[in-house]
Protein backbone atom coordinates (compact mmCIF):
# COMPACT_ATOMS: atom_id res chain seq x y z
CA UNK A 1 0.00 0.00 0.00
CA UNK A 2 1.05 3.66 -1.00
CA UNK A 3 2.18 5.62 2.28
CA UNK A 4 1.52 8.54 1.05
CA UNK A 5 -1.98 8.42 -0.12
CA UNK A 6 -2.41 6.44 2.84
CA UNK A 7 -1.09 9.22 4.81
CA UNK A 8 -2.70 11.82 2.68
CA UNK A 9 -6.42 10.40 2.73
CA UNK A 10 -5.95 9.86 6.42
CA UNK A 11 -4.77 13.41 6.56
CA UNK A 12 -7.28 15.27 4.79
CA UNK A 13 -10.73 13.00 6.12
CA UNK A 14 -9.67 14.44 9.38
CA UNK A 15 -9.21 18.15 8.31
CA UNK A 16 -12.33 17.69 5.91
CA UNK A 17 -14.39 16.74 9.71
CA UNK A 18 -12.27 19.13 12.08
CA UNK A 19 -14.84 21.99 11.95
CA UNK A 20 -17.60 19.12 12.58
CA UNK A 21 -18.35 18.22 16.00
CA UNK A 22 -17.50 14.66 15.17
CA UNK A 23 -14.40 12.22 16.41
CA UNK A 24 -13.87 10.21 13.02
CA UNK A 25 -11.85 7.37 13.24
CA UNK A 26 -10.38 7.01 9.95
CA UNK A 27 -9.16 3.43 8.43
CA UNK A 28 -7.79 3.39 4.99
CA UNK A 29 -7.22 0.13 2.77
CA UNK A 30 -6.14 -0.10 -0.78
CA UNK A 31 -7.30 -3.75 -3.09
CA UNK A 32 -6.30 -3.83 -7.21
CA UNK A 33 -5.96 0.29 -7.43
CA UNK A 34 -8.91 0.58 -4.93
CA UNK A 35 -8.89 2.65 -2.20
CA UNK A 36 -11.69 2.28 0.45
CA UNK A 37 -11.74 4.85 3.30
CA UNK A 38 -14.02 3.42 6.14
CA UNK A 39 -15.07 5.98 8.12
CA UNK A 40 -16.39 5.89 11.88
CA UNK A 41 -18.18 9.16 13.28
CA UNK A 42 -20.56 8.48 16.63
CA UNK A 43 -22.79 10.35 14.46
CA UNK A 44 -23.01 8.24 11.06
CA UNK A 45 -26.54 8.33 10.28
CA UNK A 46 -26.25 12.10 9.04
CA UNK A 47 -24.43 10.71 6.33
CA UNK A 48 -26.19 8.13 5.56
CA UNK A 49 -30.37 8.55 6.42
CA UNK A 50 -32.91 8.81 5.55
CA UNK A 51 -30.62 8.18 1.87
CA UNK A 52 -27.11 8.58 1.04
CA UNK A 53 -26.61 11.51 -0.60
CA UNK A 54 -24.30 13.82 1.76
CA UNK A 55 -22.41 10.38 1.44
CA UNK A 56 -21.99 10.33 -2.00
CA UNK A 57 -21.18 13.81 -2.04
CA UNK A 58 -18.36 13.61 0.25
CA UNK A 59 -17.00 10.67 -1.85
CA UNK A 60 -17.43 12.98 -4.61
CA UNK A 61 -15.51 15.81 -3.07
CA UNK A 62 -12.73 13.29 -1.81
CA UNK A 63 -12.07 11.77 -5.46
CA UNK A 64 -12.27 15.02 -6.94
CA UNK A 65 -9.07 16.46 -4.16
CA UNK A 66 -7.35 12.72 -4.55
CA UNK A 67 -7.11 13.23 -7.81
CA UNK A 68 -5.73 17.04 -8.02
CA UNK A 69 -3.54 15.79 -5.50
CA UNK A 70 -2.28 12.73 -7.56
CA UNK A 71 -3.33 13.50 -10.89
CA UNK A 72 -0.99 10.54 -12.46
CA UNK A 73 -2.92 7.55 -10.39
CA UNK A 74 -5.04 5.24 -12.35
CA UNK A 75 -6.56 4.43 -8.67
CA UNK A 76 -10.08 4.48 -7.32
CA UNK A 77 -11.72 5.61 -4.25
CA UNK A 78 -14.50 4.61 -1.78
CA UNK A 79 -15.86 6.20 0.98
CA UNK A 80 -17.44 4.69 3.39
CA UNK A 81 -19.25 6.08 6.64
CA UNK A 82 -20.66 3.98 9.25
CA UNK A 83 -20.14 0.42 7.13
CA UNK A 84 -23.12 1.80 4.83
CA UNK A 85 -21.92 -0.25 2.11
CA UNK A 86 -21.99 -3.95 3.49
CA UNK A 87 -25.27 -2.81 4.93
CA UNK A 88 -26.43 -1.59 1.42
CA UNK A 89 -25.00 -5.09 -0.32
CA UNK A 90 -26.64 -7.19 2.37
CA UNK A 91 -30.28 -4.88 0.99
CA UNK A 92 -29.09 -5.10 -2.29
CA UNK A 93 -28.58 -8.97 -1.96
CA UNK A 94 -31.78 -9.41 -0.37
CA UNK A 95 -33.68 -7.56 -2.93
CA UNK A 96 -31.97 -9.24 -5.46
CA UNK A 97 -33.28 -12.50 -4.11
CA UNK A 98 -36.56 -11.67 -4.44
CA UNK A 99 -36.36 -10.53 -8.12
CA UNK A 100 -34.75 -13.75 -8.94
CA UNK A 101 -37.34 -15.49 -7.83
CA UNK A 102 -40.05 -13.33 -8.95
CA UNK A 103 -38.31 -13.86 -12.57
CA UNK A 104 -38.14 -17.37 -12.14
CA UNK A 105 -41.43 -18.10 -11.10
CA UNK A 106 -43.78 -15.89 -13.44
CA UNK A 107 -40.97 -15.67 -16.50
CA UNK A 108 -41.68 -11.51 -16.34
CA UNK A 109 -39.03 -8.99 -16.32
CA UNK A 110 -38.42 -7.52 -12.95
CA UNK A 111 -37.38 -4.16 -12.79
CA UNK A 112 -35.83 -2.73 -9.65
CA UNK A 113 -36.06 0.66 -8.40
CA UNK A 114 -33.41 3.54 -9.51
CA UNK A 115 -29.46 3.19 -8.03
CA UNK A 116 -26.74 4.92 -8.13
CA UNK A 117 -23.83 2.99 -10.13
CA UNK A 118 -22.13 1.05 -7.43
CA UNK A 119 -25.44 -0.37 -6.89
CA UNK A 120 -26.46 -1.67 -10.13
CA UNK A 121 -22.69 -3.28 -10.64
CA UNK A 122 -23.11 -5.16 -7.54
CA UNK A 123 -27.00 -6.27 -8.78
CA UNK A 124 -25.26 -7.02 -12.15
CA UNK A 125 -22.61 -9.43 -10.41
CA UNK A 126 -25.28 -10.99 -8.62
CA UNK A 127 -27.31 -11.96 -11.79
CA UNK A 128 -23.97 -12.81 -13.49
CA UNK A 129 -23.96 -15.76 -10.90
CA UNK A 130 -27.40 -17.06 -12.70
CA UNK A 131 -26.56 -18.65 -15.79
CA UNK A 132 -30.69 -18.50 -16.98
CA UNK A 133 -30.94 -15.22 -15.81
CA UNK A 134 -29.45 -11.64 -17.83
CA UNK A 135 -29.66 -7.78 -16.45
CA UNK A 136 -29.16 -5.12 -18.11
CA UNK A 137 -29.40 -1.06 -17.03
CA UNK A 138 -32.27 0.60 -18.70
CA UNK A 139 -33.37 4.83 -17.99
CA UNK A 140 -30.99 7.74 -17.51
CA UNK A 141 -30.05 9.94 -14.47
CA UNK A 142 -31.71 9.58 -11.37
CA UNK A 143 -33.91 6.94 -13.08
CA UNK A 144 -31.65 4.65 -14.03
CA UNK A 145 -32.36 0.71 -13.22
CA UNK A 146 -31.93 -2.69 -13.43
CA UNK A 147 -33.89 -5.16 -14.90
CA UNK A 148 -33.79 -8.80 -14.43
CA UNK A 149 -34.78 -11.13 -17.09
CA UNK A 150 -34.58 -14.82 -18.06
CA UNK A 151 -32.36 -15.76 -20.95
CA UNK A 152 -32.73 -15.52 -24.47
CA UNK A 153 -32.60 -19.48 -25.18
Amino acid sequence: MDKEKTKWLERTLKEFFADWPLKPAVEVTAEEQTWTVRVNTGKDFIFIQPNAQPLLAAQHLLRLMFKKQFPDSADKLLLDIGNFREQQQTALAAAVKEAIWQTKASGNSVHLSPMSSFERRVVHMLIAAEPELASESMGAGESRHVVIKLNAK
